[in-house]
């Protein structure tokens, strides 16, 4: 039995590219998808479902969501600047409380030199061959993101030892207390999964993705559509790439249950602090897309998944409806860990709203995202062969930036629960009532209607970058010459 601490351990699951409506929690909000070990997490303790990221890109998110600081407040706006050693951050802060923090599976967080100040010990990943692109090149599924079924070879994948690893870990009854953060890969395209799960999802029942209307969204949105060849694919094609992405998702949810399940052997489940999220969504078909873009702030990328099962917290099974950034999670797991610090952060701590302390949380949430040709570090890397194995995938993604800036433009988005802008520095901008267009097909940017409602949502904005933009160090050292 591991020793017992007053300080609960606490095990962070996080998805890479999983979308927010892609758990059943018991069917109240996905009635095809199949994720049981999820929902019993949900349902010991609680889930969001309007819990979003404050950027749609996997590096910039999770600097953001660990630091509880915002893209412009900490300059995390690329995926090439990570946290770095003069950096505050969750793990770091754990560990000088005295856990024993455990990194395994992807990074997307620390700088090389960041990592011995925040992680006690990471464990490498051993990586067997990874599928390449099956089609040929003038096949219409080649520039989809989707690869179909993978065979035996192949499916031993990073998150197969991430979960042995992990469980290895377990088993070794680790020093009290303990922080596990388990970074998975999946449903990270390309859309590519084994059986059991490639064949779990009838490719008649998934549902269909929101059409490919773009004449009044961003140019990028169509560029990419076309550039990708998405404009050649039929429904069906598109429900094909839906139900893989659905059986990518049920394979993560066994990996979950995989260290629940021993979490439980262990005599530990009821005293671990579990949080279950991810960085960002995916398009999976939504606008006739699929993968990502850094500055489009559709609820298809931006809205994520959030459980959390909190030793001591009273509520149980129960979905919370209320609008969550990820940032929140940083000031809460801190309540968990009974974390007292000056830093400064933007991130608001749920454990009020779960305690029913409080009933609103937040009355709108932000994104940012983007970059301009004054920014060249923040630029993907060119992908310069599209037939370069793996990476040949992204060729179209790293180019049509190059070629056209104004593709990623910096851009920031505001959202309540019942109206979206988003305003672009070099690009179409968009608004959206969600109550009744709550797909965002209908743009209504240029309506004179919605002035008002526009005038209101920029005044919010304004507010928010004044509250929040910059961080000033909390520190108040000051060095006066004689």
């Amino acid at each position: 039995m591991i020793q017992v601490s007053p300080l609960p351990n606490i095990v962070i699951f996080i998805a890479d590219e999983m979308r927010g409506d892609v758990v059943s929690l018991e069917k109240k909000c996905n009635s095809i998808i199949k994720t049981p070990n999820i929902d019993q997490l949900a349902k010991d303790g609680a889930a969001f479902t309007n819990c979003f990221t404050v950027n749609p890109v996997c590096a910039p998110s999770r600097c953001c969501t660990f630091t509880g600081q915002y893209v412009h407040s900490n300059a995390h706006r690329s995926l090439y600047y990570l946290l770095q050693p003069f950096e505050e951050n969750l793990f770091k802060l754990l560990k000088e409380k005295g856990y024993e923090i455990n990194w395994i599976g992807r990074n997307d967080l620390f700088s090389k030199k960041a990592i011995s100040q925040s992680i006690s010990k990471r464990i490498p990943m051993k990586i067997r061959s990874i599928k390449t692109n099956p089609f040929p090149k003038d096949h219409r599924l080649r520039k989809s993101f989707y690869f179909g079924e993978t065979n035996p070879e192949h499916a031993e994948d990073i998150d197969h030892y991430i979960i042995k690893n992990a469980i290895e870990y377990l088993e070794k009854k680790p020093s009290n207390p303990f922080c596990l953060y388990l970074a998975f890969s999946l449903p990270h395209p390309p859309y590519t999964v084994e059986e059991p799960y490639f064949s779990m999802y009838d490719r008649n029942e998934v549902p269909p993705p929101i059409p490919p209307k773009l004449d009044d969204k961003p140019e990028f949105m169509r560029i990419i559509h076309e550039r990708y060849g998405l404009d050649k694919l039929n429904k069906e094609d598109f429900r094909e790439i839906i139900a893989t992405y659905y059986g990518m998702i049920s394979k993560l949810d066994f990996n979950v249950g995989q260290i629940i399940q021993k979490l439980k052997e262990l005599g530990e489940y009821e005293k671990t602090a579990i949080l279950f999220l991810s960085d960002h969504g995916d398009f999976m078909g939504d606008y006739g897309l699929t993968e990502k873009w850094p500055n489009s702030f559709q609820d298809s990328l931006i809205k994520v998944p959030l459980v959390m099962k909190i030793p001591g917290i009273e509520s149980k099974d129960k979905i919370y409806e209320e609008l969550v950034e990820t940032i929140d999670i940083f000031p809460t797991i801190l309540d968990i860990a009974h974390v007292e610090t000056k830093y400064t952060h933007f991130g608001k701590s749920l454990i009020p709203l779960l305690k029913s302390e409080v009933k609103i949380h937040r009355n709108a949430v932000f994104a940012e995202g983007g970059y301009d040709p004054r920014e060249p570090q923040c630029f993907e890397n060119v992908i310069k062969n599209p037939d370069v194995p793996v990476a040949g995938i992204y060729y179209d993604k790293t180019n049509i930036p190059q070629e056209k800036p104004s593709t990623v433009s910096r851009s920031v988005m505001i959202r309540t629960k019942l109206w979206k802008l988003i305003l672009r520095d070099n690009d179409k901008e968009e608004l959206y009532d969600l109550m009744y267009d709550p797909n965002e097909i209908n743009n209504l940017i240029n309506i004179h209607a919605y002035n008002n409602i526009k005038a209101d949502l920029k005044e919010n904005l304004l507010r928010w970058y004044l509250k929040t933009s910059d961080n000033a160090d909390w520190r108040r050292g000051r060095y006066i010459l004689d």
